[in-house]
């Protein structure tokens, strides 16, 4: 199956079955509708988000937003991760390595 294909399956499965968090689809449930591998389901999720897919996620999986607040709650999460991320990459760059 191609790319592209696998993409519309996710999107279109998140949207008519998985709208809202309360709906929320694990990764594995998720790569067995779309027909692929764990990995790939995440790497597609990746890319629709860079392309602007409002594709949200919680503790729970996968889900279509049913609400721009559940966009802006991911959101929020992304952002504090980012944060974290930049502060530990800041630390390990001024760590030393001691023999």
């Amino acid at each position: 199956m191609k790319k592209d294909t696998y993409e519309k399956k996710l999107y279109t499965v998140l949207k008519k079955h998985h709208t809202g968090k309360e709906n929320a689809i694990v990764s594995k449930q998720l790569k067995s509708l779309v027909g692929t591998k764990r990995s790939e389901v995440c790497r597609i999720v990746s890319r629709l988000r860079r392309e602007g897919v409002p594709i949200c996620s919680c503790s729970n999986g996968y889900f279509y937003p049913r609400s721009y607040s559940e966009v802006l709650d991911v959101v929020s999460r992304f952002t504090q991760y980012g944060s974290t991320l930049k502060a530990t990459s800041s630390a390990l760059r001024s760590s030393s390595v001691k023999s």
